[in-house]
């Protein structure tokens, strides 16, 4: 059996032989591989020969994205200005900032939440508010709606009266959720309706059990506010938070039910801790994260003061090292708020320079899943091509047809490439009309699942209406 110490010694051994000279340099197999020094005109000369950009990479390596947008003047050119889409409709009735927009639970409304302490539903084919809910004593940060339509929640300003969970279509407040003592900023339901979560301004997060209308689990994630939470699509126990700090924090629900093995003997005596959690500190650069999305359980997206829209694919992660496979650059100042179609496909942001755009989830995937398509259309056609039972004019068809299908598989690779290469993504649209930060943004496509219509709150105190061709985002 080996003694109490042996790593430590083991540690210390290889230390000394490091020290010495010997075991290698203290590196299993020998030394280390030697990097390449940059003060080496050879080295340099065959950095830039391997690497056209080497300069232009090298000279803005320690800049960020965010930094870049506001000193660098030619740094936006590099990004292309979507297509431009103006609002079918604006809607004015707030004195006060609108703080938040989201879908009513009848056809063809939304709910609006404001300054100035109210809630607004309006009809969006009339282009007028139908209603206003008075129940709160400050201003109101944010509402959302059951996914059974029988709920609103709202949440906002104040020490009491923060959270309010109203009924539908009778539109009356059914119950006043206890737990916070500062303002709530957030507020969501899970998928089946059954929980709901508020994040509140000390950095809690609360979720409540809505047939009760009792707190179920309470934790302090957050250092300063925590702007933002959202229950994953799939799995209601799974549940992310998003922090004035710059961190993403993922909670399981199951963990408090959990037997408390860390109070075992054993447990104790070996200093064993159970944490079923994952953090991710500094996921935008540092910056605050302002908006967060559970899209299932393998994808989130996260909006940050860095000016970017960020997708983490959850099975890359790791405690020490997570890994962000998709950056969505064009933004110009912090993203606010997103939000993510019923079919997963796209991404729509708000941004604090008034404008919001429209992005595709995972364009280098769609383009791969493309180029398989392609390919074995063009096994097929070569197949065709070689049958010399059909008629020469129909194998000089399929010939032609051969090559425009080789044409497009050559443009679609160096697509391919250059996602890889670059790394981020470009936005499909984007949608214009606000003059002040977009605070809220929410997405619905119509029945016959050809147009999608988009409404976005701002602090300019309107609410705009775009009305978009899917077919425009292909």
């Amino acid at each position: 059996m080996a003694g109490p110490f042996a790593l430590i010694d083991r540690a210390l051994n290889r230390s000394a032989a490091a020290a010495k000279g010997g075991y290698g340099g203290g590196y299993p197999g020998g030394k280390p591989r030697k990097g390449r020094d940059l003060n080496d005109p050879k080295t340099l000369e065959y950095l830039r020969r391997m690497h056209p950009d080497f300069d232009e990479v090298m000279g803005s390596a320690d800049v960020d994205y965010r930094t870049r947008c506001h000193t660098d003047a030619s740094f936006a050119s590099k990004f292309r200005i979507p297509p431009v889409v103006e609002p079918q409709h604006t809607f004015r009735e707030h004195t006060n900032s609108v703080d938040s927009v989201c879908w009513g639970p009848d056809p063809g409304t939304f709910i609006s939440a404001s300054h100035d302490a109210t809630l607004k539903v309006w009809d969006s084919k009339r282009g007028a508010c139908v209603d206003t809910l008075k129940g709160h004593v400050a201003g109101v940060y944010h509402c959302a709606v059951s996914g059974n339509k029988q709920m609103l929640l709202s949440c906002g300003s104040g020490q009491e009266k923060n959270v309010l969970l109203w009924r539908w279509p009778e539109k009356k407040i059914a119950s006043v959720l206890q737990g916070h003592s500062r303002s709530v900023i957030h507020a969501a339901f899970s998928n089946d309706s059954v929980s709901a979560v508020t994040s509140g301004q000390d950095g809690t997060v609360i979720v409540y059990d809505i047939a009760r209308g009792a707190a179920t689990f309470r934790r302090n994630v957050h250092l300063g506010s925590c702007n933002g939470s959202s229950f994953c699509q799939e799995d209601s126990n799974l549940l992310i938070s998003a922090g004035a700090n710059g961190s993403l924090h993922f909670l399981d629900l199951r963990e408090q039910g959990a037997p408390k093995a860390c109070l075992l003997p054993s447990a104790v005596a070996n200093s064993v801790s159970m944490k079923a959690t994952l953090s991710i500190q500094g996921a935008h650069d540092g910056y605050a994260v302002h908006a967060v999305e559970f899209v299932d359980r393998t994808t989130v997206f996260s909006g940050g003061a860095d000016h970017k829209l960020k997708r983490w694919d959850l099975r890359q992660m790791s405690p020490f090292k997570p890994r962000c496979p998709g950056q969505y650059l064009g933004h110009t100042a912090p993203v606010r708020s997103l939000a993510v179609s019923a079919d997963k496909r796209f991404v729509v942001t708000g941004c604090e320079d008034g404008s919001l755009r429209i992005w595709p989830k995972d364009p280098l995937s769609d383009i791969r899943s493309s180029l398989r398509g392609m390919k074995m259309q063009l096994k097929d056609l070569d197949t065709d091509m070689q049958d010399f039972g059909r008629p020469a004019a129909e194998r000089q068809a399929f010939s032609r047809k051969c090559d425009e299908t080789k044409e497009i598989i050559a443009a679609a690779k160096k697509n391919e490439e250059q996602l890889s290469r670059e790394g981020y993504t470009s936005a499909f649209r984007t949608l214009n009309g606000h003059v002040a930060q977009v605070s809220g943004c929410a997405w619905q496509e119509d029945s016959q699942l050809k147009a999608v219509s988009i409404v976005s709150s701002s602090w300019d105190q309107t609410l705009k209406l775009f009305n978009i061709s899917l077919d425009d985002l292909k």
